[in-house]
């Protein structure tokens, strides 16, 4: 009975160490404790409850634990040490770039060490320190926030003790009341204001102006294509313009329109020095041109004198110009010849007698005839 009693009580041990061991196993594996490591060094001015043991992620993963944080030898030296062991597998992946910090494990506030990969291509010897951020915890991040709301606090203020300021007050009200005045002249007045917003009139004025601009920018943007057109065309060649512009030019034309301009030249400086008509017409002059020029110009006068005349109906020219009568009496006239069968007999009669008529004899030289 004692036996077996004792017998029971050892099973229950050894199922104990049993279990205790698989759980040691188990959370040894998740944690990598059983993988070769190498170490790392980092330094922290605070780590904010960072203990031995506590995991180092990268990217989300477990790639090793904390095995030592403390202080220095030196009891002035303020920097905390702290060793990580980094699995061997994963010590590849840590970068010369590479940066630790600390951070919060879930909501219980556990802390651990964030590793980040790098982007150096060179990778980090095991032994070498990692560089380390600034941590922030909750406290800290707090602070900031409580210093940046004091600080916007603080503008509110002054910008509400502006606005409390009884001149911008009054100067507000003033300028709603002007604003209010303008705005009651343009919905009664008579202004232009007023037209453009109430009158159909205006408005359509408007549009036909807008259309004009459009018209006109279509206009413009048409004349533009061809310029450039006809730019590219000079630039391109060939032609004269092109030949002129930017070659050797076309000699033989610019020689004749040389010689052209310098026959112009001659003969200007020939009216110019001479005391022709031409000169006298132009310059003025003495002797017959001038008396030729004096008689065109009574000439004209008259001419001249004598329109004015038969405008106003003086003479018969101007009276069967200006008289409607005349004008009927010689159509009457004209009519009654062309139906009077008399009359055009008798213009016949007279056509043929001028025909008929002997053509006059020589007066006889009397001197001639007495010899």
């Amino acid at each position: 009975m004692r036996r077996s009693r004792e017998l029971k009580v050892g099973i229950f041990v050894l199922a104990g160490l049993f279990f205790a061991a698989l759980v040691i196993f188990l959370i040894g594996d998740e944690r990598r404790l059983f993988n070769p490591s190498v170490e790392f060094h980092s330094q922290f001015a605070d780590v904010q409850g960072l203990k031995a043991g506590a995991p180092v992620r990268m990217g989300g993963i477990d790639v090793g634990h904390v095995s030592k944080v403390g202080y220095g030898t030196d009891a002035r030296d303020a920097t905390i040490y702290v060793t990580l062991k980094i699995v061997e597998s994963e010590a590849g992946r840590i970068r010369k770039d590479s940066t630790v910090k600390i951070a919060t494990k879930g909501l219980l506030g556990d802390k651990m060490i964030e590793l980040s990969k790098g982007e150096s291509a060179e990778g980090l010897p095991p032994g070498s320190e990692i560089q380390a951020e600034v941590p922030k915890d909750m406290l800290g991040a707090v602070g900031e926030l409580a210093v940046k709301a004091e600080s916007a606090l603080g503008n509110i203020e002054r910008a509400s003790a502006s606005l409390a300021d009884e001149r911008l007050h009054d100067d507000l009200r003033a300028a709603v009341a002007s604003m209010n005045r303008v705005l009651g002249h343009v919905a009664q007045g008579e202004g232009y204001a007023n037209r453009l917003l109430a009158s159909p009139d205006e408005a359509e004025r408007i549009s036909r102006a807008v259309t004009s601009l459009e018209r006109a920018g279509t206009e413009l943007s048409l004349t533009l294509r061809d310029v450039r057109a006809v730019v590219a065309r000079v630039q391109s060649g060939p032609g004269f313009a092109h030949d002129m512009i930017y070659g050797a030019g076309p000699q033989k034309e610019i020689q004749q329109f040389g010689r052209a301009a310098e026959e112009v030249g001659l003969t200007l400086r020939g009216i110019r020095e001479s005391d022709s008509f031409a000169h006298d017409v132009l310059f003025g002059g003495k002797g017959d041109s001038a008396e030729a020029l004096s008689n065109v110009t009574a000439i004209t006068a008259d001419l001249r004198s004598i329109t004015r005349d038969v405008r106003a109906g003086k003479g018969t020219l101007g009276a069967l110009l200006v008289d409607p009568s005349i004008y009927e009496d010689l159509k009457v006239l004209l009519g009654n010849v062309q139906r009077n069968d008399v009359l055009r007999a008798l213009v016949r009669y007279s056509i043929k007698q001028d025909e008929k008529a002997p053509e006059p004899k020589p007066a006889v030289d009397a001197s001639a005839t007495k010899e």
